[in-house]
C-alpha cells in the first residue's frame, strides 16, 4: 500500500512540474517564443494575417504586403537600400532583421486590439499593425549611394533623442524575389551581404582616442602640457609608431587629437593608469549590452566580452589608441560620438518611432531616455574642442563644411595581416548645437580622412540642409 502511495505521489509531483513548465513556456515566455525568428508559427500565421507595413519617419514605404488574386506578396519598394537592417519574411526562409524582430507588431499580436484578439481567437483573417521607423529615407539614400561599391557601414543618430536616422550596411542584397535568388546571395561569402556590417566588430584605431581622452582627464594629465612627438615612442619595450612614422613635434592634447598622435595617447594613457582607462571605456558602454530593438554584439577591450579588472602596460598602451584587442561596432561608435555631442549623455538608441493599429490609432510611441552618462559636460566640451581642431587644423579636415562647424575624428585601424587599414570617421554638427552624429567605416579603405570623411560629410550636409529628423 505504501508503495502505491509513493508511486501516486511521484506521478502527481511529475504532473505538477510538467504543468509549471507548460505555464512557463506558454504564458511567461509566450512573447519570447513568438518573437523567435525560428518559430514557424509566425510565418504560417500570415496565411490569414496581412502583415502590417513598415514606413520611414515621413511615411515613405519601406515594406508592405499587397494582396493580388488572393495571394499575399511582401514588397520592398526601396530595393536593397534598407537591407540587411529591415530583413525579410518568407514562408520558406523565415524572417530576419526588423521583419523578424517586430513580427509581433506587424502581425497584430502584441497589445492586440479587441477586434484583433477576437479575430485571432477564431482564426479569422485580419490586419496587422503598421510600424513607423525613425529612419529618414533621404538620409538613408545619401549614405547608401555614398557607400555603394565598398564594404562598410554608415550610421547617423540624433544625439538629443537617440533616434537612428540612417543605418546602411554594404554590400547589401535585394529582398525582391528573395527565395529565387537565395542561393546566389548566400554564395557571396567574400562581401557577406546578409551580415549587418554596422553591427559587426572591428578594431577602432584612432577614433578610440576620444574615449581614452576621458581617462587622461581623470588621471590628472595636464592637457596643456607639451609632448615632443618624434615619430615613435618605446613603452615597456613596445615600439609605438605614428602612421607613416611622422613626427609632429611639440603638441598639447588638442593638437595630439587633431593630428592623431599615437605616442601621445599611449604614453599618457599608461600614465593615467588602467583603472581610469577601464572606468572610461565602461562608461561609454564597452562590455555592456546596447539597449536596442536588434541585437548588437558587445564591444570589448580584450578577447573576453567582459571588461577586465586590469590591463598589462603593453596592452593598455596599444588599447589607448584603438589597437591591441579593442573591438567596437560602427553602431556603437555612432552612439559614443552622439554622447560627446550631447554633453556626455548617451541616449538609448531606438529604431521604432511608433506603431499604428489598422484604424491608424497610435498603440505605441517611443519616448527618448538616457542610457549612460559617459562624461561630464566639461569633459565633453574638452573633447569637442579637440575634435573641432581636428577639422580646422588636422586629419579630419576632409569632412569640413562651409558655414557649419563640424567636430570630427579620423581613424585608420590595422586589422592584422598584409591588408589596407580600415578607414573610420566619426563626426557631429553643428559643433555648438549638435543635431546629428555620424560614424562611417570603410573596410580596408585606407585612411579615414581619404575614404570615410567624404561619406560622412555628405550625410551631415544632407541632414542639415534638409532638416532631416524633423517630421
Amino acid at each position: 500500500m505504501r508503495g502505491v502511495r509513493r508511486v501516486a505521489l511521484g506521478m502527481a509531483f511529475s504532473f505538477f512540474i510538467l504543468s509549471l513548465g507548460l505555464v512557463y513556456w506558454q504564458v511567461v515566455q509566450a512573447d519570447t517564443l513568438l518573437k523567435n525568428n525560428a518559430n514557424r508559427r509566425l510565418i504560417l500565421m500570415e496565411s490569414r494575417v496581412t502583415r502590417g507595413g513598415i514606413f520611414d519617419r515621413n511615411g515613405e514605404i519601406i515594406a508592405q504586403t499587397k494582396v493580388s488574386k488572393d495571394k499575399k506578396v511582401r514588397e520592398y519598394p526601396q530595393g536593397e537600400m534598407f537591407e540587411p537592417l529591415i530583413g525579410y519574411s518568407t514562408v520558406q526562409l523565415g524572417a530576419s532583421g526588423l521583419e523578424g524582430n517586430s513580427a509581433d507588431w506587424l502581425l497584430g499580436i502584441k497589445d492586440a486590439t479587441t477586434t484583433q484578439a477576437v479575430q485571432q481567437l477564431f482564426a479569422l483573417p485580419r490586419q496587422g499593425d503598421d510600424v513607423v521607423l525613425t529612419l529618414d529615407s533621404r538620409l538613408q539614400s545619401i549614405a547608401y549611394n555614398a557607400l555603394k561599391g565598398k564594404m562598410g557601414a554608415a550610421v547617423a543618430i540624433d544625439p538629443r533623442t537617440g533616434e537612428v536616422l540612417a543605418l546602411v550596411s554594404q554590400p547589401s542584397f535585394d529582398p525582391t524575389n528573395l527565395e529565387q535568388d537565395w542561393k546566389d546571395i548566400i554564395s557571396r561569402t567574400q562581401d557577406r551581404p546578409l551580415e549587418n556590417h554596422a553591427f559587426s566588430l572591428f578594431p577602432p584605431g584612432s577614433i578610440m582616442k576620444v574615449v581614452t581622452s576621458a581617462a587622461l582627464f581623470r588621471g590628472g594629465i595636464n592637457t596643456t602640457d607639451l609632448y615632443d612627438s618624434t615619430g615613435s615612442a618605446i613603452i615597456n619595450g613596445q615600439v609605438i609608431n605614428e602612421q607613416n612614422g611622422r613626427a609632429f613635434g611639440w603638441v598639447n592634447y588638442n593638437m595630439a587629437l587633431a593630428d592623431s598622435c599615437n605616442a601621445y595617447f599611449a604614453t599618457f594613457g599608461v600614465q593615467a593608469g588602467d583603472k581610469n582607462f577601464l572606468t572610461a571605456v565602461k562608461g561609454f558602454g564597452f562590455g555592456q549590452k546596447i539597449p536596442f530593438e536588434l541585437n548588437v554584439p558587445t564591444s570589448s577591450i580584450t578577447k573576453a566580452e567582459k571588461i577586465p579588472e586590469n590591463l598589462t602596460t603593453n596592452l593598455l598602451a596599444a588599447s589607448a589608441f584603438g589597437q591591441g584587442e579593442v573591438l567596437v561596432s560602427p553602431f556603437h561608435m555612432a552612439l559614443i560620438t552622439a554622447g560627446i555631442a550631447n554633453h556626455g549623455v548617451i541616449m538609448a538608441p531606438h529604431l521604432v518611432e511608433r506603431v499604428l493599429d489598422p484604424a491608424q490609432t497610435v498603440v505605441y510611441e517611443q519616448k527618448p531616455q538616457p542610457w549612460l552618462t559617459a562624461l561630464t559636460k566639461e569633459e565633453a566640451d574638452k573633447i569637442t574642442s579637440a575634435m573641432v581642431t581636428a577639422v580646422t587644423d588636422g586629419t579630419a579636415a576632409p569632412g569640413a563644411l562651409p558655414n557649419v562647424q563640424v567636430a570630427a575624428k579620423t581613424g585608420s585601424a590595422e586589422p592584422g595581416g598584409n591588408v589596407l587599414t580600415h578607414a573610420w570617421y566619426i563626426a557631429f554638427a553643428p559643433a555648438e548645437a549638435p543635431q546629428i552624429a555620424v560614424a562611417v567605416l570603410v573596410e580596408h579603405g585606407g585612411t579615414g580622412g581619404g575614404a570615410a570623411a567624404p561619406i560622412a560629410r555628405q550625410i551631415i550636409q544632407e541632414a542639415l540642409s534638409q532638416k532631416v529628423g524633423e517630421k
